[in-house]
């Protein structure tokens, strides 16, 4: 069975370079993301419950995350600038709201989540980003592999 011809030596050290590059995008974002969800999972469930006032807002290209002091409900705990992660995306013209009650800080201190918040979606997608670049990475080395067996076999 002929598999084509055999790699240079420059193709197969790209081929090896996309494996690395795939392997290293597809688990630091899919971990990145199931990290977030999870982060909000726990915080949800344990973290302490507070009122966040916004004062500001961190833009991306479409949405908005407030940015504010988180207060504690029992006056215990504040943090100032935190990330508040919510079900609402909030647009670069809406006007902050005020006092959000009943969210619930995460460990770090530096995001709060509503209990609104889909956890899911996050874990979900970072699963979903690794699995698809492991299989992206398991094809490279597969036709790596099979290109090696055509120089080897000729």
């Amino acid at each position: 069975m002929s598999t084509g011809r055999a790699l240079r030596t420059r193709e197969r050290v790209a081929i090896r370079a996309a494996v690395v590059f795939v392997l290293l995008i597809a688990l630091g974002g899919g971990l990145g993301l199931a990290s977030e969800g999870i982060e909000g999972r726990t915080a949800l469930r344990d973290g302490p419950v507070g009122t966040l006032t916004p004062v500001d807002r961190e833009c991306g290209k479409e949405f908005c995350d407030w940015i504010g002091t988180f207060t504690g409900t029992d006056g215990t705990v504040t943090e100032r600038d935190v990330e508040l992660r919510d079900a609402v995306d909030a647009r670069r013209d809406d006007v902050p709201p005020g006092a959000i009650d009943g969210v619930r800080l995460a460990e770090g201190g530096g995001t709060a989540y509503t209990a609104d918040y889909g956890w899911h979606a996050p874990v979900a997608k970072g699963a979903a980003l690794a699995a698809v670049g492991l299989a992206v990475a398991a094809g490279l080395v597969l036709m790596l592999r099979r290109h090696r067996g055509a120089a080897v076999s000729r």
